[in-house]
């Protein structure tokens, strides 16, 4: 075995090893709120998973993890046999989950040590040594001892126990393979029989029986031989596996193995040799039935040489899993050209209908030319325009025929002109065409169906990467059982912890960004949501609190949501800490909304406790949930009610979410809306909208929701026709979509629905900040970059410019008093100026109005903008810092409004013209962001008075 394979293995024992330590952890904390039959099958679990962790850990040569396990299995026996596990005692599972860390610490430094004892190793032996002792001491002593040694051998009844149970079945694998081994499948044969020595040895080196190890040595000798045949794996092969047989017997009796030496047969044996047995079948083993205490196949792990695997760089499966948005994305262009070249087929086809009747027509004005000529030799009326038509088609010459034809009359032998030839020629030529179309349509349905199989193999692939980098949710919080536990025990508290949705699947690079913030938030549940169990009594609740916490799939993005049903949360305790701490004075902190006083909490070193404990108190907790899911692009955010409970709801981008859409139209702009946010499709009347208040309302399943302009939910603008935005509230029918969310019901009316499609969601990159109601973009087939809503924030948001504006025909002023902080306007044709500049400002909790010039900004403020202040750069296209200055001092409505000018001029000139032309205050760029933030205060302030 090569480094790679050993390797290899120790990888997958350490993975087992996490599982089955993690079984161990689990069943002991599910023990104490199970019944007696449900105890009974976590005990038979767990010493199942010790005994898995100690034949592994032998025959990877890891003897300290055997050692511990084995002692561990001990303590499982003890539990299973010698105790009353109806009267289960909380002690007895709180010194096993002790024990359970002993094995994994000694598992982690074997691995990362290569078995060499340490320090921390030896003090991890003597604890579990010491809790097998209480056990002992508790419970009473057995006639076998623990193994504390690699040395000592297993006890005699375990030793007949596996070899009456367990080595039968591979003693009938090792049989059947010999008996139905041929040339055709001598590899496949060769790689089952090294499966079989894998087993055998590992058996041999767990339970330290050499001398059958050297018994299957034999086994591996022979399918190592460089000149194998069928032959001579079958007679050796017989020959070893009846020495097995005999091996195995002697051990059952208690005999030392005694097997004389197999002399192999020689590469090109005339004869194969007698076998040793008298009988040329295999010997039939009746395995005694199995108890249920032990697993009927052997648990080691074992190399599969059929299955390879493969270590793969994190950076290269995100780029192949970004190359399968990017099929899609293409896959949806193929799907949109097969759509119009469908169309254009049928297009075609219409023309070719009218071109057949057109030749119709041509034939028709011959024959009825032709009839013209015939009355006009009779006689008739016909002879002008007869003589006009040869005038315009004459005869088509024909020197030979003429003479004969002279002999006929028109009506026994028919005349051409050019005019004929040219309606034939359109005929035929319309024949050709639509011999065209329909190779046209042909094509059409062969590439339809191109597409579809594209489609499948696009959504299989899809699904087959997908794997490679999602795992159950599980992986996140089965740590948070035990956690709770010790608390409960530590503070006197019951509190019950439920999961849901634990087989959600996740990127596996969140676990490491989840797994702090919520241990944090649970234990801020825990300490500061969940009331002491006589309190919660008094307020009419249960005594024992709950903590959920669900993971759950929508709209292109995982919701993580850790709920309590304690006190909730005191919105006014909030505000006295904000003035008592100094970060708003008592006027101010009563301005803040409820979402704005909840963002407190998240601010370094801001708590809301007292005093310092162990849990709570020093206000690093949910900063530390912030900061974490920041690094992952999550967002968290607070939903409390007093005296029922607290929500934290946590949402992570997928790493690839390929969903479905419905595509809508607004305000001259595509916006993909999530498909399993929208409860129902509505067309409504005018007047099925009620009022109340200056809220428009819809009536829908018995209740009340409120309706909404979709250009009114969304904070930003797109660049689009001159022509005025439609009102969707001004129609005859309004489109309207009902959205479902964790934050209740919403009805928005759009201008148009345009239909469902399958989208590839593509989260904002860094260092753009994700914006409200959005929850990213989408690339469509045309290459057009359309918005997708993020229907959460949509629902929870307040709409301020509110639609009844649009059925009474009059526009709502707003109060200066709606806006609870000062905006600012920031004027400057550099966009990364602008934008480092609003950045700035919004974490100082500042609202930001940007313009990329002088027009522009003159723009927003005769529209009515309300700024507390403008932070104007000098140097802009179209109309400079200094005519913006000189306008907004010029005009009545603006001339109250602060001017700081912030520019890369720092020369004395610039900064007198400024200060002549009203500029309140000057900045030079690199400007420093503490002196900008610490001046801008006293500007609104000044400008108030």
């Amino acid at each position: 075995m090569n480094d790679d394979d050993l390797n290899e293995l120790i990888d997958a024992f350490t993975a087992e090893c996490e599982e089955f330590l993690q079984s161990m952890e689990t069943n002991l904390l599910a023990m104490e709120a199970a019944g007696l039959k449900e105890r009974q099958a976590a005990v038979k679990e767990m010493f199942r998973a010790a005994h898995s962790i100690k034949g592994a850990g032998s025959m990877l040569g890891f003897q300290n993890v055997s050692a511990a396990a084995h002692t561990l299995e001990d303590c499982f026996v003890i539990l299973r046999d010698r105790t009353d596990l109806a009267a289960l005692e909380p002690t007895t599972v709180s010194v096993l989950l002790q024990g359970v860390d002993a094995l994994k610490k000694i598992t982690i430094e074997s691995v990362q040590h290569s078995d060499i004892t340490t320090p921390d190793q030896t003090e991890n032996l003597e604890a579990i040594a010491q809790i097998f002792a209480q056990f002992q001491a508790k419970y009473g002593k057995s006639e076998q001892q623990p193994v504390l040694a690699a040395s000592q051998g297993p006890a005699p009844e375990t030793l007949k126990l596996i070899f009456e149970q367990q080595v039968p079945a591979l003693f009938n694998r090792l049989e059947t393979e010999l008996s139905q081994a041929s040339e055709a499948d001598l590899a496949t044969s060769v790689t089952t029989l090294n499966q079989v020595y894998y087993q055998l040895s590992g058996l041999a080196g767990m339970l330290q029986l050499p001398d059958f190890g050297k018994v299957a040595a034999a086994l591996r000798d022979l399918i190592d031989s460089p000149d194998l045949t069928v032959q001579r794996l079958q007679s050796d092969g017989w020959a070893i596996a009846q020495n097995l047989q005999t091996a195995r017997q002697q051990i059952l009796e208690g005999r030392a193995i005694d097997i004389p030496e197999i002399s192999p047969t020689p590469p090109h044996s005339p004869s194969p040799p007698l076998p040793l047995s008298p009988s040329p079948t295999p010997p039939e083993i009746s395995p005694s039935p199995t108890p249920p205490e032990i697993s009927p196949s052997p648990t080691l792990p074992v190399p599969n040489p059929q299955r390879p695997t493969i270590r793969v760089d994190l950076e290269r499966l995100t780029e192949l899993v970004n190359l399968v948005g990017e099929l899609v994305i293409n896959r949806t262009n193929l799907e949109l050209q097969e759509s119009e070249l469908r169309g254009e087929v049928k297009r075609i086809r219409r023309n070719i209908v009218d071109l057949n009747q057109f030749g119709g027509q041509l034939r028709e004005e011959y024959d009825r030319l032709s009839f013209a000529e015939w009355r006009g030799g009779n006689g008739n009326s016909g002879l002008g325009k007869l003589a006009a038509a040869e005038t315009e088609f004459p005869m088509i010459a024909n020197g030979k025929s003429s003479p004969v034809h002279a002999h006929f009359d028109i009506l026994e032998m028919d005349r051409y002109t050019e005019f004929h030839s040219t309606a034939a020629e359109v005929i035929e030529t319309a024949q050709a065409i639509s011999q065209s179309a329909t190779k046209l349509d042909t094509l059409a349905m062969k590439f339809e169906r191109s597409t579809d199989q594209l489609r499948r193999i696009t959504e299989q692939l899809r699904s087959r990467v997908m794997q490679l980098r999602v795992v159950s949710f599980s992986r996140a919080v089965d740590h948070l059982p035990r956690a709770l536990r010790e608390m409960c025990l530590t503070y006197d508290k019951d509190v019950n912890l439920l999961l849901v949705g634990r087989d959600t699947k996740i990127d596996e690079s969140l676990l490491d960004a989840l797994r702090d913030p919520l241990i944090h938030l649970v234990r801020n549940a825990f300490d500061h949501g969940i009331e002491m169990p006589e309190v919660r009594k008094a307020s009419g609740k249960p005594a024992s609190g709950q903590i959920e916490i669900e993971a759950r799939h929508q709209g292109g993005q995982t919701i993580i949501t850790v709920a309590d049903d304690g006190k909730g949360i005191d919105p006014e305790m909030i505000r006295r800490k904000i003035v008592t701490k100094g970060l708003a004075t008592e006027e101010q902190a009563q301005e803040f909304s409820i979402a704005e006083l909840y963002d407190f909490l998240f601010w370094p070193g801001f708590s809301t406790t007292e005093g310092v404990s162990d849990l709570s108190g020093r206000g690093v907790g949910l900063d530390v949930v912030r900061t974490n899911l920041r690094t992952v692009r999550g967002t968290v955010k607070i939903d409390s009610r007093l005296g029922k409970g607290t929500s934290f709801i946590i949402k992570l981008p997928l790493l690839l979410s390929i969903t479905d859409a419905l595509m809508v139209k607004t305000d001259h702009n595509k916006i993909a809306v999530p498909l399993d946010a929208v409860e129902e499709i509505l067309h409504i009347k005018a007047s099925e909208v009620h009022i109340a208040g200056n809220q428009p309302m819809l009536w829908w399943r018995e209740e009340f929701i409120r309706l909404v302009r979709m250009q009114d939910l969304l904070e930003y603008s797109v660049v689009g026709p001159d022509a005025p935005s439609p009102d969707p509230l001004t129609q005859d029918e309004i489109p309207v979509l009902v959205l479902a969310s964790t934050e209740g019901m919403l009805a928005v009316a759009v201008e148009r629905l345009i239909g469902q499609q399958e989208i590839v969601v593509k989260p904002l990159p860094p260092p753009l900040s994700k914006p409200r109601g959005v929850l990213g973009t989408t690339i469509l087939g045309d290459g057009r970059v359309v918005n997708i809503l993020d229907v959460d924030d949509l629902v929870r948001q307040p709409v301020v410019n509110s639609s009844i504006a649009a059925i009474s025909g009059k526009v709502q002023e707003i109060p200066a008093s709606v806006s609870r902080s000062p905006q600012i306007l920031v004027v400057d044709d550099s966009y990364t100026i602008r934008q480092l500049l609003s950045l700035t400002l919004t974490r100082a909790r500042y609202r930001v109005v940007q313009a990329k010039d002088g027009v522009d900004a003159l723009e927003k403020l005769q529209n009515g903008l309300d700024c507390s202040l403008a932070i104007v750069d000098i140097e802009m296209p179209r109309m400079d810092g200094f005519e913006l200055l000189r306008s907004i001092r010029s005009t009545e409505r603006f001339a109250k409004i602060p001017v700081a000018m912030l520019t890369s001029r720092s020369g004395a000139k610039h900064r007198q013209m400024a200060m002549e032309l009203g500029a309140n205050q000057y900045f030079t760029k690199p400007y420093s962001e503490a002196q900008l933030l610490q001046a801008i205060p006293k500007l609104i302030h000044h400008s108030i008075i």
